[in-house]
């Protein structure tokens, strides 16, 4: 197996930040991939020079991380051959390298011959996940002890398909939305992401071809890369996926699914289009493909009256619609659920019931008073929303006046455009100064988009600016050229 520097360079990323000097900080990065069998013994590693390239260092510094492992045994490296994981995990023979053989530029030999850094403290801007709403401590307060009792007396603990109240409520919301629903076509999950794994192992074999927007949400393409799949993309712009590109790749290859985001796409924050609505459901219709629509951003919308649900366009028993209380209300409650058809709904079910026995209860019970204030909820996120959205444009037109984005309608990220043809070596550089951020491939079929990345919005105003901040000085050192930035203490 060969590892491209770009793809040895994304997988470090998610190594996430170290202390000490670069060398040592990129040395075990490797060492923990290698243990993890990420990177499989006998795995040709990309040369010196082209993944100092992909991490904006220099190449000293991966000359001393592959020196490291391969006296530690986890490397072999023969001249002619490249640089390959060992497969035997013997030590190799301790040589001596000379200060000047690692000693390629000031910089790199300021890390290996100076003192230790610092790592200043990491902001997390990798991940879009919202603050737990105020409401959600209020409601579960007022439980009473009589109806926690009820409820243990009432159930064994195990309801694969769902608290019966809750299957009610979520169906009475689809209703006075103007999708007649009943309970029989609801099932509870343990957030979205179950149920984009249940429908996935429920629908599809390996080597299914399945349709995604590009970008997209990056659970859902490690789902089905997962599941073996081969994804093809579709672009999306302003208005949602670009349905006349849908509809010309389905024409040259009917997919077993298409994957949308119809009301709040995530990454970028669009809403599909009322006319790219009923053209995807006449679609869905007319080839009768499997059409999973995620709307588990919906309650985030900022902008804008909610649109027609895509089941309220179709009767076409293959469209399965994703509902979740995570980004309304809150993560924690690990909530979701799948509504389609109740013959669907009902394997789905044995599917979960296998899977887990059933969502916790105690969740489903607080979920079922927050759903009564669910207009209330939504009126407190647009707001909060609203306001961190406009906070991290002033910041980054004040202070990152070349990067690019589009006003999202939703969400709680904003998809930004960097003038770079790299933003997987930049994160690198950005790390070093205290903000993890994901290059655009994350949320891309095929490894698109690595001049994007995501920034969250709904985090306190304190962190945002010095996350904008701290990503400016990042971009100053990284546009000049500079390698092997040294961490300096930071006080934003």
């Amino acid at each position: 197996m060969r590892f491209s520097a770009d793809h040895l360079a994304r997988m470090l990323l998610g190594s996430g930040a170290r202390s000490g000097p670069l060398h040592r900080r990129l040395s075990e990065g490797l060492r923990e991939l290698i243990d993890l069998g990420e990177i499989p013994p006998d795995a040709l590693l990309p040369s010196e020079r082209a993944l100092a390239v992909a991490l904006a260092v220099s190449r000293t510094t991966v000359v001393a991380a592959y020196q490291t492992l391969h006296h530690e045994g986890k490397l072999v490296r023969r001249q002619g051959s490249g640089t390959r994981v060992s497969s035997s995990g013997r030590p190799a023979q301790r040589e001596t390298v000379s200060a000047s053989a690692l000693r390629g530029d000031h910089a790199g030999a300021q890390f290996l011959n100076g003192p230790v850094p610092t790592l200043v403290p990491t902001l997390d801007f990798s991940t879009a996940a919202l603050p737990c709403l105020r409401l959600v401590p209020e409601v579960a307060a007022t439980l009473t002890m009589s109806e926690y009792a009820e409820l243990g007396t009432s159930y064994h603990g195990y309801q694969p398909r769902g608290l019966p109240a809750l299957r009610e409520s979520i169906a009475a919301t689809y209703t006075r939305g103007g999708v007649p629903t009943t309970p029989d076509q609801i099932l509870v999950t343990s957030g979205a992401q179950q149920a984009l794994e249940l429908i996935t192992h429920g629908c599809l074999q390996p080597g299914d071809n399945v349709v995604a927007e590009a970008p997209t949400y990056r659970g859902a393409l490690e789902a089905f890369s997962l599941a073996n799949c081969r994804i093809r993309s579709v672009p999306c712009d302003d208005n949602g996926m670009d349905v006349d590109r849908l509809d010309e790749l389905v024409r040259e290859r009917l997919p077993r699914l298409i994957y949308v985001q119809s009301t709040v796409q995530n990454p970028t924050g669009a809403v599909l289009a009322y006319g790219r609505r009923c053209r995807l459901a006449r679609l869905a219709e007319r080839r009768q493909v499997v059409v999973v629509d995620d709307t588990a951003l919906a309650g985030t919308l900022i902008e804008g009256s909610p649109p027609i649900p895509l089941a309220g366009l179709t009767k076409t028993e293959r469209l399965l619609t994703i509902g979740s209380m995570s980004k309304l209300f809150w993560g924690g409650l690990r909530l979701g659920w799948i509504r389609g058809a109740p013959e669907v709904i009902s394997r789905l079910a044995r599917m979960k019931g296998i899977t887990d026995l059933g969502t916790s209860l105690v969740s489903q019970l607080i979920a079922v008073h927050l759903l009564d204030r669910v207009e209330e909820a939504q009126a407190i996120r647009r707001e909060e929303l609203a306001g961190g959205l406009a906070d991290l444009t002033a910041l980054l037109s004040e202070y990152l006046p070349d990067w690019t984005w589009r006003t999202p309608r939703g969400g709680a990220s904003l998809w930004v455009r960097i003038p770079t043809d790299s933003v997987t070596n930049f994160a690198h550089v950005a790390l070093r100064f205290g903000v993890a951020i994901l290059p655009g491939t994350a949320f891309s079929p095929g490894g698109v988009a690595d001049d994007h990345t995501r920034l969250p919005y709904a985090v306190p105003r304190s962190a945002l600016v010095a996350g904008v901040q701290r990503l400016a000085r990042a971009w100053e050192v990284y546009a000049e050229g500079h390698r092997d930035v040294p961490v300096v203490a930071v006080t934003t």
